[in-house]
Protein backbone atom coordinates (compact mmCIF):
# COMPACT_ATOMS: atom_id res chain seq x y z
CA UNK A 1 0.00 0.00 0.00
CA UNK A 2 2.90 2.36 0.66
CA UNK A 3 4.05 2.03 -2.96
CA UNK A 4 0.57 2.79 -4.30
CA UNK A 5 0.33 5.84 -2.03
CA UNK A 6 3.74 7.08 -3.15
CA UNK A 7 2.95 6.60 -6.85
CA UNK A 8 -0.41 8.35 -6.45
CA UNK A 9 1.34 11.20 -4.61
CA UNK A 10 3.97 11.42 -7.36
CA UNK A 11 1.26 11.35 -10.04
CA UNK A 12 -0.54 14.27 -8.33
CA UNK A 13 2.69 16.27 -7.94
CA UNK A 14 3.55 15.75 -11.60
CA UNK A 15 0.04 16.72 -12.73
CA UNK A 16 0.21 19.81 -10.50
CA UNK A 17 3.56 20.82 -12.00
CA UNK A 18 2.36 20.26 -15.55
CA UNK A 19 -1.04 21.96 -15.29
CA UNK A 20 0.20 24.61 -12.86
CA UNK A 21 3.05 25.45 -15.21
CA UNK A 22 0.68 25.93 -18.11
CA UNK A 23 -1.63 28.08 -15.98
CA UNK A 24 1.32 30.19 -14.81
CA UNK A 25 2.57 30.66 -18.35
CA UNK A 26 -0.82 31.65 -19.76
CA UNK A 27 -2.17 33.72 -16.86
CA UNK A 28 0.96 35.38 -15.46
CA UNK A 29 3.95 35.24 -17.76
CA UNK A 30 2.33 35.83 -21.16
CA UNK A 31 0.41 38.96 -20.07
CA UNK A 32 3.58 40.32 -18.45
CA UNK A 33 5.98 39.90 -21.36
CA UNK A 34 3.64 40.29 -24.35
CA UNK A 35 4.41 44.02 -24.73
CA UNK A 36 8.12 43.78 -23.90
CA UNK A 37 10.73 44.21 -26.64
CA UNK A 38 12.35 40.88 -25.69
CA UNK A 39 9.11 38.88 -25.84
CA UNK A 40 10.07 36.66 -28.78
CA UNK A 41 13.36 35.58 -27.29
CA UNK A 42 11.79 35.19 -23.85
CA UNK A 43 9.03 32.93 -25.20
CA UNK A 44 11.62 30.83 -27.03
CA UNK A 45 13.88 30.40 -23.99
CA UNK A 46 11.07 29.79 -21.50
CA UNK A 47 9.39 27.44 -23.97
CA UNK A 48 12.56 25.37 -24.31
CA UNK A 49 13.03 25.10 -20.56
CA UNK A 50 9.41 24.31 -19.77
CA UNK A 51 9.16 21.93 -22.70
CA UNK A 52 11.95 19.74 -21.34
CA UNK A 53 10.49 19.53 -17.83
CA UNK A 54 6.83 20.22 -18.50
CA UNK A 55 6.36 18.08 -21.57
CA UNK A 56 8.91 15.39 -22.03
CA UNK A 57 10.01 14.45 -18.51
CA UNK A 58 6.72 15.17 -16.75
CA UNK A 59 4.50 13.54 -19.37
CA UNK A 60 6.71 10.44 -19.48
CA UNK A 61 6.50 10.09 -15.69
CA UNK A 62 2.76 10.81 -15.73
CA UNK A 63 2.25 8.04 -18.28
CA UNK A 64 4.32 5.57 -16.26
CA UNK A 65 2.69 6.42 -12.93
CA UNK A 66 -0.79 6.53 -14.50
CA UNK A 67 -0.39 3.08 -16.06
CA UNK A 68 0.95 1.71 -12.78
CA UNK A 69 -2.04 3.11 -10.88
CA UNK A 70 -4.48 1.84 -13.51
CA UNK A 71 -3.19 -1.70 -13.16
CA UNK A 72 -2.51 -1.78 -9.40
CA UNK A 73 -5.53 0.18 -8.13
CA UNK A 74 -8.07 -0.52 -10.88
CA UNK A 75 -7.07 -3.88 -12.33
CA UNK A 76 -5.97 -2.63 -15.74
CA UNK A 77 -7.33 -0.59 -18.59
CA UNK A 78 -10.80 -2.10 -18.66
CA UNK A 79 -12.70 0.87 -17.22
CA UNK A 80 -14.04 3.19 -19.87
CA UNK A 81 -12.87 6.33 -18.06
CA UNK A 82 -9.31 5.01 -17.86
CA UNK A 83 -9.32 4.23 -21.59
CA UNK A 84 -10.69 7.71 -22.33
CA UNK A 85 -8.06 9.32 -20.13
CA UNK A 86 -5.29 7.36 -21.83
CA UNK A 87 -6.62 8.37 -25.27
CA UNK A 88 -6.79 12.01 -24.17
CA UNK A 89 -3.23 11.71 -22.89
CA UNK A 90 -2.08 10.55 -26.33
CA UNK A 91 -3.92 13.48 -27.96
CA UNK A 92 -2.21 15.86 -25.55
CA UNK A 93 1.15 14.30 -26.31
CA UNK A 94 0.59 14.80 -30.04
CA UNK A 95 -0.52 18.42 -29.53
CA UNK A 96 2.50 19.03 -27.29
CA UNK A 97 4.84 17.72 -29.97
CA UNK A 98 3.17 19.91 -32.62
CA UNK A 99 3.39 22.91 -30.33
CA UNK A 100 6.98 22.38 -29.19
CA UNK A 101 8.60 21.03 -32.33
CA UNK A 102 6.71 22.95 -35.02
CA UNK A 103 4.67 26.01 -34.06
CA UNK A 104 6.72 27.09 -31.07
CA UNK A 105 10.02 26.83 -32.88
CA UNK A 106 8.76 28.85 -35.84
CA UNK A 107 6.82 31.41 -33.80
CA UNK A 108 9.51 34.05 -34.27
CA UNK A 109 9.26 33.64 -38.04
CA UNK A 110 5.59 34.41 -38.64
CA UNK A 111 2.33 35.50 -37.12
CA UNK A 112 0.74 32.30 -38.42
CA UNK A 113 3.06 30.15 -36.31
CA UNK A 114 2.55 32.40 -33.27
CA UNK A 115 -1.23 31.94 -33.59
CA UNK A 116 -0.82 28.17 -33.94
CA UNK A 117 1.48 28.05 -30.92
CA UNK A 118 -1.02 30.04 -28.86
CA UNK A 119 -3.99 27.91 -29.96
CA UNK A 120 -2.19 24.60 -29.41
CA UNK A 121 -1.01 25.75 -25.98
CA UNK A 122 -4.51 26.79 -24.92
CA UNK A 123 -6.00 23.56 -26.28
CA UNK A 124 -3.47 21.57 -24.29
CA UNK A 125 -4.32 23.51 -21.15
CA UNK A 126 -8.03 22.86 -21.62
CA UNK A 127 -7.45 19.14 -22.24
CA UNK A 128 -5.13 18.95 -19.24
CA UNK A 129 -7.84 20.41 -17.00
CA UNK A 130 -10.28 17.83 -18.36
CA UNK A 131 -7.74 15.10 -17.60
CA UNK A 132 -7.44 16.27 -13.99
CA UNK A 133 -11.23 16.06 -13.69
CA UNK A 134 -11.19 12.58 -15.20
CA UNK A 135 -8.51 11.55 -12.70
CA UNK A 136 -10.70 12.70 -9.83
CA UNK A 137 -13.63 10.70 -11.22
CA UNK A 138 -11.45 7.61 -11.60
CA UNK A 139 -10.10 7.88 -8.05
CA UNK A 140 -13.63 8.32 -6.67
CA UNK A 141 -14.81 5.27 -8.60
CA UNK A 142 -17.22 7.20 -10.80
Amino acid sequence: MLTESFVLWLHLILASFWVGGMLFLSLVLVPYIKDKPFKGEAFQEIGKRFSLWGTFITLALLLASGLYLAFVLHGGLERRTIKEKLFLFLVILLISLLHDLWAGRKALESEKHRRWARRLGLLNLLLALIMVYMGVRIRLGL
